[in-house]
């Protein structure tokens, strides 16, 4: 592994192939996509900072998780801890590129045995085989300058209250050992075996998308930090869902060989449909700006992702470029609805395989007007499912060709 400071004041580490297997074969111990996909950011984020740091700085570095081998968390949570002797830095890894803020999970600063020390902003790229570590923060910034956010209960510290130098790290942890980094925390409320277990049982169903919204946080913060209820609520969860899998997977499919007889469900439209007679932007920009022929097959659905995130509606596009030996090209967009110029930041437009392994995903930055999918290629028969993620908010369309 090489490693630079890109400015001197950043760190860039590379990802190796093998950490990229590997670390993606062990994400797949997790329930769902983006439980999966989360693992794997982590671990990538992980094993490159915990290589570097003790051939660097600290030997004696560790990462902090159960004594099972398992980090249960990251079914929920995004971050992870290291242990540096007597501190602890938690690493967040983001794939955006936009660098205005920090967002830490709640669970790293009000769960009195999970808060740290330090919080690292980190940048993971992993297809791009690096990580870029840009920025870090304290545990008493965090609770007295961060905007807490109720929805998704996170701290969101801006830029500007962040520390970009990571030289001034190092010499801060070397040399004020004595110096307090945490602010107070007021301690969680004691819960019974009997409410652990109902707890337990009431979120291992599928039916229960995020369970870390699902309770008030006191509730969820008590129930994360036993280390037996977590590893109970992970290993619950992936049983239930496992089960629920043929059912999901028997779901109403979109059959896009019909669309080839020009035969359409009545949610997908001609992409006509979406936009005003003087509005260039959303035919416009799908019809000539993406290499698609005469005899592409374009249709376009409404997805409304719901009155949780304020009602934000976006057009899904699929484009069919029919080939030779019952193989078609597909194309797939997002674009915003027409009452938004723009999609909201962060959303996710993911490719999933019939048995829900990301394939690729791309995400929006600020002032997006759409993101794409690469061209990618199928033959009659094959299943994937389009996904679109927004603050861990999915809905999912299942196709066969």
């Amino acid at each position: 592994m090489t490693s630079a400071f890109t400015e001197p004041q950043e760190l860039l580490l590379e990802i190796s192939p093998s950490l990229q297997k590997s670390s993606w074969q062990e994400s797949q111990i997790y329930a769902t996509p983006s439980s999966r996909w989360r693992a794997h950011m982590n671990q990538i984020c992980l094993q490159a900072f915990l290589n570097w740091v003790k051939t660097e700085y600290v030997p004696e570095a560790s990462v902090w998780y159960s004594s099972s081998g398992i980090p249960a968390f990251w079914e929920f949570v995004n971050g992870t801890a290291i242990l540096l002797k007597e501190r602890r830095v938690v690493l967040i890894p983001c794939e955006a590129i936009d660098d205005r803020e920090l967002e830490v999970p709640q669970e790293w600063v009000d769960i009195p045995s999970w808060a740290a020390d330090y919080y690292l902003a980190v940048q993971v790229k992993p297809d791009g085989e690096w990580v870029r570590i840009w920025s870090y923060t304290t545990h008493q910034d965090l609770k007295s300058l961060a905007h807490y956010d109720p929805v998704d209960r996170t701290y969101c510290l801006d830029a500007r209250h962040l520390t970009k130098d990571l030289n001034a790290f190092w010499i801060t942890y070397q040399f004020c050992e004595a110096e307090e980094m945490k602010a107070a925390i007021a301690p969680l409320p004691e819960l019974s075996t009997v409410q652990a277990e109902n707890l337990v049982q009431r979120l291992s169903n599928s039916s229960v998308t995020f369970p870390r919204l699902a309770v008030p946080f006191t509730t969820w913060g008590v129930l994360l930090e036993n280390e037996q209820w977590r590893q109970r609520l992970y290993q619950e969860r992936l049983r239930y869902l496992r089960q629920a899998a043929p059912t999901q997977l028997s779901q109403v499919q979109v059959n896009l060989s019909r669309w080839l007889e020009q035969i359409y469900d009545a949610s997908w439209q001609a992409i006509e449909t979406f936009f005003e007679p003087n509005s260039s932007s959303l035919a416009f920009n799908f019809r000539t700006s993406f290499g698609l022929n005469a005899t592409a097959i374009k249709r376009a659905k409404l997805i409304d992702l719901g009155i949780e995130i304020e009602a934000q509606k976006v057009i899904l596009l699929i484009a069919l470029i029919p080939e030779a030996n019952q193989q078609v090209s597909i194309r797939v967009q997002l674009h915003p609805a027409s009452n938004q110029p723009f999609l909201p930041a962060n959303i996710k437009l993911v490719l999933l395989s019939d048995r829900g392994e990301i394939l690729q995903q791309v995400q929006a930055r600020v002032q997006d007007i759409y993101v794409q999918l690469k061209l990618f290629d199928g033959e009659v028969g094959e299943c994937f499912s389009i996904q679109i993620d927004l603050n861990n908010y999915q809905i999912t369309e299942n196709f066969i060709i």
